[in-house]
């Protein structure tokens, strides 16, 4: 993972000895501003530049990025994410790819979503076809309606675990976008089987059950949503998709 090597980037000077004392005080700095980063972002910024000055390196860089990206800055952050995945002493290629990974969320949740398809491209190019990064690079082609390739994406990733419910989550977004409503049905019906009280695949099944005309159904599905998880996404979604209808209902 990236937090555990770049926790261990501070090089000792001495004895070896000093070297597991040194690498034990990265590992505890690294979590300690990543904690913060989190928890008061403004905050870490300062921490993370003040732990560069006195030989972070590496673990502070990332800190401050990822203290970046919790205060909105994101560009500003997944430009350091891919500088840091270009200049990092660590050897093998997971490390660089997992930062890659990072700046393309980063660059999708800023709108960049050409950085976002470049980032996430190498990632895969360094990593090979890791499911998570598929599913990443699935999600942005979406965003900019490149469904198709998003579905050659989901594809690699549905093929390494058959079991992953968001890939078919997605997958069946998809579908559902290129009009292929049988498709989608499917994949939606082999994802609620496989997590029922998922939120994000019921209110696919009350979408797709809208466009197949089972209005009956999408509207159960939404109203499901509501009761398992009232503070979601999902159930915010679901909100409106029931008023829509309502609203429809009426108008008829």
């Amino acid at each position: 993972m990236a937090v555990l090597a770049l926790a261990t980037t501070v090089e000792a000077q001495t004895s070896p000895a000093s070297n597991e004392s040194s690498t034990a005080k990265a590992a505890r700095q690294y979590t300690e501003c990543m904690a913060l980063a989190r928890s008061n972002p403004e905050k870490a910024i300062g921490v993370a530049a003040a732990w560069e000055r006195a030989g972070g390196e590496e673990g502070a860089r990332h800190c401050s990025a990822v203290a970046l990206l919790n205060t909105g800055a994101y560009e500003e952050a997944a430009r350091r994410l891919e500088s840091l995945s270009a200049t990092t002493r660590r050897p093998g290629k997971a490390l660089k790819a997992e930062l890659l990974a990072q700046a393309g969320q980063a660059w999708l949740i800023a709108g960049k979503t050409n950085e976002a398809l470049s980032a996430q491209t190498r990632a895969l190019d360094l990593a090979g076809p890791r499911i998570e990064l598929l599913i990443d690079r699935a999600i942005t082609r979406a965003s900019i309606g490149e469904y198709w390739d998003a579905i050659d994406d989901l594809n690699r990733a549905v093929d390494q675990d058959s079991s992953r419910v968001d890939a078919l989550v997605f997958r069946a977004t998809a579908w559902r976008k290129l009009k292929n409503l049988d498709l989608a049905r499917d994949d939606i019906a082999r994802a609620v089987g496989l997590a029922p009280d998922n939120v994000d695949a019921l209110l696919e099944r009350g979408n797709i059950s809208l466009l197949r005309g089972d209005t009956a159904a999408a509207a159960a599905d939404w109203q499901r949503i509501i009761l398992l998880d009232s503070k979601s996404g999902a159930a915010e979604a679901a909100r409106e998709n029931l008023a829509k209808q309502e609203t429809s209902s009426k108008a008829q």
